[in-house]
């Protein structure tokens, strides 16, 4: 960070971590201590050294939680030193993961090979206002909803009217395709496989999973055995924990996965489930999943 350093500008940007080393000159922290005053950084990781901790924290304020305060041992080698400024950003990551997510920095949809939804409560409105945002050139979509098979029909003759995507009830195997929404009738549980470089959707049993058929712990469970997919997974709103197991096996699979908000939630169940287990990489409004899946 310069020694000499423009706030104002500063003040154009989303910053989620702020790492500032002070270990030679206390100038950085002098122009920023304002700044952080009126800005909405997450956390701040100030690098300094054994010698000037005291007047450190004189000057930025031991009260400000967002604040870690690091030494550098001048005795630790460049790649010592790399490696522990990766894991305390990494842990901070994790920490911090509350879904404030800016959309221009999101990998576009279509470089994921499947997007997933899963909702129950609040489901069918919250895809609808989804799928209404799509464009062309997307990857298939996968949907669980969990809704009785005799209305599943026609939400998908409401849905074909709002998207140029093709909207299928899968009721068979099936191979499935790019710009395509495949939703679950409703009678059997949906999975999905793959062969060489193809991608499958199965028909599974009728048997009740988490007290619902279908269940999007299925769809999810079976799409965290694909290792080499690239996945973006969304729980939406709904009431119960279903989704939410299935949900975390993607994530630990490397799938980028996602969970609606309370606030912007029907029902705070199904997220929440997820959330509790570590599911989530990121918690978003309904807008900002619209945001980044209409990118």
């Amino acid at each position: 960070m310069a020694s000499s350093i423009n706030s104002k500008r500063l003040d154009n940007f989303k910053i989620d971590f702020c790492l500032i080393d002070v270990s030679k000159n206390l100038e950085n922290l002098r122009d920023l201590k304002e700044f952080f005053k009126n800005n909405e950084t997450k956390q701040i990781i100030v690098f300094h050294s054994r010698n000037n901790l005291d007047e450190i924290k004189q000057l930025i304020g031991e009260e400000d939680d967002r604040v870690i305060f690091q030494e550098i041992d001048k005795a630790n080698t460049r790649e010592f030193f790399r490696k522990q400024l990766l894991e305390l950003v990494k842990s901070l990551a994790t920490s911090h993961s509350d879904g404030l997510l800016d959309s221009r920095e999101f990998t576009p949809p279509k470089a994921f090979d499947l997007i997933l939804l899963g909702a129950s409560t609040g489901g069918p409105e919250a895809v609808k206002q989804i799928i209404g945002q799509l464009k062309t050139n997307m990857p298939p979509i996968l949907i669980v909803l969990h809704m009785q098979p005799e209305f599943v029909e026609r939400y998908c003759e409401r849905l074909k009217r709002i998207t140029p995507l093709k909207v299928i009830r899968f009721i068979e195997h099936q191979k499935i395709s790019p710009n395509s929404i495949y939703i679950a009738a409703g009678s059997n549980h949906m999975e999905i496989s793959k062969t060489g470089s193809d991608y499958f959707l199965n028909k599974g049993n009728k048997s009740k999973i988490n007290g619902h058929c279908p269940s999007v712990d299925v769809l999810f469970k079976s799409a965290a055995k694909i290792y080499d997919a690239k996945i973006l997974a969304a729980l939406l709103t709904g009431m119960g924990s279903d989704g939410a197991e299935g949900l975390n096996l993607l994530k630990n699979s490397g799938a980028f996965t996602i969970t609606q908000n309370e606030e912007t939630s029907e029902v705070y169940g199904m997220p929440k489930a997820a959330i509790e287990i570590g599911a989530a990489k990121h918690i978003l409004s309904l807008e900002q999943i619209i945001e980044i899946l209409s990118k």
